[in-house]
């Protein structure tokens, strides 16, 4: 990618966001040794940790929010769906290191506590919690109006998974197959340069188109934009109960295809040569704003929620006929390759993957 991007004039640097990540993990790895009783199980950086409960029995925890999708829910006075979010972020992660999600507790940061916005909050954990078949066990409300103005949502879940089927994708191999499940739209990411891009750059402006209505999305744009993150929960939960290997499962979320790079096998190439036909609001997005392939990719998932990779043409056929059950449709993407280190090829953009950043093939 280049110096600078759409990203980064909107005010997300990914590449801050890495140096922040190491300048953290200097200080918070060493703290895995401080209680051995119970050890962490992974490094730092995966979609989800575990830590030994003893028994053969781990406790996957991860944490996540909504980002600034809550400032699209402000301009339309929607508070509904943001729960469903808050869910998703955190479930989709515990999937992909084979946990099965138990329990949520959500954060709210806010500048106000109206009854009639912390009602709809609540209704859309709820609805989160009815679909990841999880329970939200407690919470907290913080009133930060010196540094919160509006709604800030973050919740934390919690899940468990035998100690021997932890998944961090250390059996992928070349020879796999890679399955794409479609997303529902944006999920809760990218938001930030999203809305510069479709709704303009003052707040006043952001408002007012927000409620415009565009026909190739078939809704406003403030509506497709606030569509609620897939949950793929119980899809993936059906596969594993029918004993089907899912060698990776990767939660497509903020840094794209890239995410793939997080397996812990090594010496393998991800080689997406079937990627389904662009979204509408992908396409819209990246039309607007001159956005190219490459910070595409990289931002946003592209229709792309999560990925599996599988042993097989033959399981690839089972495990898709299983999430359209779910309905959550899906594709053959891809396979897998020998390679150098691990890196993600999408031959039709020309875009090779490698770490975090994308760059051309």
């Amino acid at each position: 990618m280049p110096d600078t991007s759409r990203y980064d004039e909107a005010g997300v640097s990914t590449r801050g966001a890495d140096a922040a990540l190491e300048a953290i993990k200097r200080h918070l790895g060493p703290t895995h040794h401080f209680n051995l009783q119970h050890p962490v199980k992974l490094d730092l950086g995966y979609f989800a940790n575990v830590i030994e409960l003893g028994g053969g029995l781990g406790l996957a925890f991860c944490t996540d929010g909504v980002g600034t999708k809550v400032l699209v829910a402000e301009m339309l006075g929607r508070y509904d769906t943001l729960g469903i979010d808050c869910v998703a972020m955190n479930v989709n992660d515990l999937i992909c290191v084979g946990a099965r999600p138990v329990s949520l507790v959500d954060y709210i940061a806010c500048s106000h506590t109206d009854p009639e916005v912390f009602d709809q909050l609540a209704r859309g954990l709820a609805e989160g919690a009815r679909q990841a078949r999880i329970s939200i066990a407690g919470g907290e409300i913080s009133q930060v109006r010196e540094i919160v103005q509006g709604i800030d949502l973050i919740g934390s879940a919690v899940g468990l998974v035998p100690l021997e089927r932890i998944n961090t994708g250390r059996s992928v191999r070349p020879g796999q197959w890679v399955l794409g499940l479609a997303s529902t739209g944006i999920h809760s990411n990218g938001l930030t340069l999203a809305r510069r891009v479709l709704l303009g750059e003052s707040p006043e402006e952001q408002r007012r188109n927000a409620r415009t209505h565009e026909a190739v999305l078939g809704t406003s744009l403030g509506e497709a934009l606030l569509t609620p993150t897939a949950i793929y929960v119980q899809a993936v939960l059906a596969l594993m109960d029918l004993g089907i290997p899912l060698h990776a499962v990767v939660h497509l979320t903020g840094g794209g295809v890239c995410n793939l790079n997080r397996v812990s096998a090594d010496g393998v190439r991800f080689v997406l040569d079937r990627w389904p036909p662009h979204p509408p609001l992908f396409r819209l997005i990246q039309e607007r704003g001159q956005v190219p392939d490459s910070e595409m990719f990289q931002v946003f998932n592209m229709g792309i929620g999560l990925i599996l990779v599988v042993e097989d043409w033959e399981t690839a056929d089972v495990v898709l006929t299983v999430c359209e059950k779910f309905n959550h449709p899906g594709w053959i993407i891809g396979r897998v390759e020998a390679g150098e280190g691990r890196s993600v090829l999408l031959p039709q953009p020309g875009l090779l993957a490698r770490g975090s950043e994308i760059h051309p093939a």
